[in-house]
Formats: C-alpha cells, sequence, structure tokens
C-alpha cells in the first residue's frame, strides 16, 4: 500500500504532572484509526487501535510522556471514498489488523507486511512536563467543532447523501441532510451532531465499503504472495506489492468500486520446493523482493527490480470481483 505522509501538528499541552498523558485530537475530517509506538523498558512497544471520530480528542497513553522519541500512526476507516488516507512516516512498526492490541514484540510481523505500518516519530520535549498532543490535521486548518461538522459531511457523502462541501460549516444544505438521516435512523430530530449519528454515519460508510473493491483469496494449502498492477493513464501502469496471504486468507487490494476495465494480478507461492510463480501471464511489470509501489514509465533495470509476468483480469464492469489463487494457477505447482 501506498504511504500518504500528510500535514500534521504537534502540540504541547500545560497541564500539571498528576494528570501527565499522551493524548491523540482528530482535527481532521475523516474518522480515523491510531496507534502509537513506544520505548517500554527494554524493548519498543506498539499500542492501538484508537478510533477517533472527527474533532474527538483522546489519551492513549496515561503514564507521564516521558523526553524521547514516540512513534504514531493513523489512517482513515476504510468507508471513506478514495485512497486509503494515512499519518505516516518511514518507521515500520507491527500492529494486528483487528481489534486492540499491545505488541511489544517487533519480530512478529517481520514476514508478514500486512501487519506492518509506517510510523512517524515524535520527540517529547523535558518543556512538556509529562504532557504531550499530537494532533492529526489535513491542509484544511479545522477546530475541534469544525473538523465534527466537517467528519459528518464527509461521511454523509461517503453513503450518497449530499450534504454540501466538506467545509466545516453547518449551512442549511448540512443540516438539511443530516436532519433527514437522523430521522431514517430512528433518533432525536434535529440536525444536532452527537457520538450516536457519528457512530451511525462510520458503520453506514464501512458497511458499503465491505461490498466494494477487488478481493485476492488463497485457495492453496500454501501462503501465497501477491501483487497487482493498475493502469495509471493511457501508456502507464503501477504495479505493488506485497499482499501475504495464508492458506483460506482473503484480503482487500483495491478498495472502493472498481473503475478499471482490467487489472493485472501476480503471486508467488511457497512450496517445500521452493517458490513457484503464477503462470500464463499476459504482460511484464516490476516487482521487489520487499514491499513496492512502482511506475513501468522507467525500466525495472533502472529501478534495480526485477522482471514478472502478471495475468491480466477483466472486470466486465462490475463494482466488485473476487481472485482465487488456486493450485493449478502456479507453474511448478501442479505435482505437488
Amino acid at each position: 500500500m501506498r504511504i500518504i505522509f500528510l500535514s500534521l501538528l504537534l502540540s504541547v499541552v500545560a497541564m500539571s504532572g498528576a494528570q501527565a498523558k499522551y493524548s491523540f485530537c482528530n482535527k481532521s475530517s475523516y474518522a480515523l484509526s491510531a496507534s502509537i509506538g513506544y520505548v517500554d523498558g527494554d524493548r519498543l512497544a506498539t499500542r492501538g487501535w484508537w478510533r477517533l471520530r472527527p474533532g474527538q480528542c483522546k489519551v492513549v497513553l496515561t503514564e507521564q510522556a516521558k523526553p524521547g522519541r514516540y512513534f504514531v500512526y493513523a489512517e482513515a476507516i476504510p468507508g471513506h471514498r478514495g485512497p486509503l488516507r494515512t499519518w505516516s512516516g518511514d518507521t515500520a512498526l507491527c500492529v494486528e489488523n483487528a481489534g486492540f492490541f499491545n505488541l511489544r514484540n517487533q519480530d512478529v510481523c517481520r514476514d508478514d507486511p500486512l501487519r506492518q505500518r509506517k510510523f512517524f516519530s515524535v520527540e517529547v520535549t523535558e518543556a512538556s512536563g509529562g504532557n504531550w498532543q499530537t494532533d492529526f490535521t489535513e491542509a484544511s486548518t479545522y477546530t475541534v467543532y469544525s473538523a465534527e461538522v466537517a467528519g459528518v459531511q464527509r461521511l454523509l457523502s461517503d453513503i450518497d447523501i449530499d450534504a454540501g462541501q466538506v467545509d466545516g460549516a453547518m449551512g442549511r444544505t448540512t443540516q438539511r441532510a443530516l436532519a433527514n438521516y437522523r430521522n431514517q435512523k430512528g433518533l432525536s430530530e434535529g440536525y444536532s451532531i452527537d457520538d450516536e449519528v457519528i457512530d451511525a454515519l462510520i458503520e453506514d460508510a464501512n458497511t458499503r465499503e465491505a461490498k466494494l473493491g477487488l478481493f485476492y483469496c488463497n485457495k492453496t494449502d500454501n501462503p501465497v504472495w501477491s501483487a497487482i498492477a493498475m493502469q495509471q493513464d493511457e501508456d502507464a501502469y503501477r504495479s505493488k506489492g506485497w499482499w501475504k496471504l495464508e492458506p483460506g486468507d482473503c484480503a482487500k487490494i483495491v478498495k472502493g468500486a472498481l473503475e478499471k476495465d482490467h487489472y493485472y494480478v501476480y503471486g508467488a507461492m511457497e512450496t517445500p520446493s521452493g517458490e513457484a510463480a503464477i503462470s500464463s501471464g499476459d504482460k511484464t511489470f516490476c516487482i521487489n523482493l520487499i514491499m513496492f509501489n512502482v511506475t513501468d514509465e522507467i525500466t525495472c533495470a533502472d529501478q534495480d527490480l526485477e522482471n514478472a509476468s502478471f495475468r491480466r483480469v477483466e472486470i466486465g464492469g462490475a463494482a466488485t470481483m473476487n481472485f482465487d489463487f488456486t493450485p493449478d494457477m502456479f507453474a511448478s505447482a501442479g505435482g505437488e
């Protein structure tokens, strides 16, 4: 997945030592899942996920924020339209992909890129007095209140309800859309914003997104490392990977309603006798041994990358599609 670094604001909150803590504050129009990395004894630990509604601030570490380096990562919920938005950096750390986690062993995800996220670093200073707040922001500057309004506007748009521009202003179009949605969900009348209506919008947006996209499923008895190539414009493609699929696992590779008429699929299956690549490829793209996201506008050799033959998959106008990796697809797997 391509990690996108967005602007962020780090600020010190002046409080007494008795209330020392580390807080996250979501001043964006996106509902977020956030996590933190910190030194715990002689190890680097990661903890998350905290759901942050737009405009919500939350304490994530109740102990004193000691001077030194912390690591922070956040991503928008899948229900938001468009590519995945992240607040991220360059340090790969381990997470769990669902539910709350507290990991003190960073070796658990070494061979599983799906459990890695790229965290950005935060330097907590002595002047903080044990209190630190990281704000997740956008190019648009929102207050806590206007971020909440903008978040509701975005979520309504995500489920195909016209709430006007995502601007954080509670105009008449937004008021009308929100009041109609509250009535539809059996909530109290009016256009007030509360946790109940935001949570209902998040659930509806995530439910909608869960039905859309391109999914890979591993129908073999061995792990499969998968990649994809998709058209950027008339002449250029971009290939990216890896998604590791254990036997029986599925993963969403492209989010949202499919807009391309075709994609190119690649897989390499781990077998007792070595790696077996997908056969019957139609077009060659670049790959790398580690995670990659590269264009074919530059030769693979010039990027110090390898060539691999991808199989073309026709979509036929569908909004969603499952692609199954089966044993017969792999060149050297038939006799095993």
